[in-house]
């Protein structure tokens, strides 16, 4: 994805830390490098950190216009998560796609995995765009 979009990071996109590696048409993939501030007492990674990954992965995935590559803003109108696993201390990449919609409503879905490839959380989401 040789051209991907490019958006100046929002104000909790920099808090958390996350980074868009791939983004285009009705794909998007965030990775986030988890240290301590981003774990819950256990050490783990906290379910709203998770949680962020994939609004953020889904959102993105069905943000760019598939007829005018244009950016728009979308939001997410509800999601369902699934925690699949504790994802530890390293590097979480979030995969999100974008599985169906129309000009404004949108259908995606989002994974996150740990290092090793394991699979940590999931999610299925209805977003939509102005």
């Amino acid at each position: 994805m040789n051209d991907m979009p490019h958006v100046e990071p929002g104000g909790f996109q920099k808090l958390i830390g996350y980074e868009i590696v791939e983004w285009d048409v009705g794909h998007a993939v965030l990775t986030l490098d988890m240290d301590t501030d981003h774990a819950n007492r256990h050490g783990n990674a906290h379910g709203g950190i998770l949680m962020t990954l994939l609004d953020a992965a889904c959102t993105r995935a069905g943000a760019v216009c598939p007829d005018t590559r244009e950016i728009r803003r979308a939001s997410t109108v509800s999601m369902t998560t699934n925690f699949i696993r504790p994802g530890q201390a390293g590097v979480l990449k979030a995969v999100g796609t974008k599985t169906g919609g129309g000009r404004r409503i949108f259908f995606a879905t989002a994974e996150i995995f740990d290092i090793s490839g394991e699979l940590i959380a999931n999610c299925m989401a209805t977003g939509r765009c102005s």
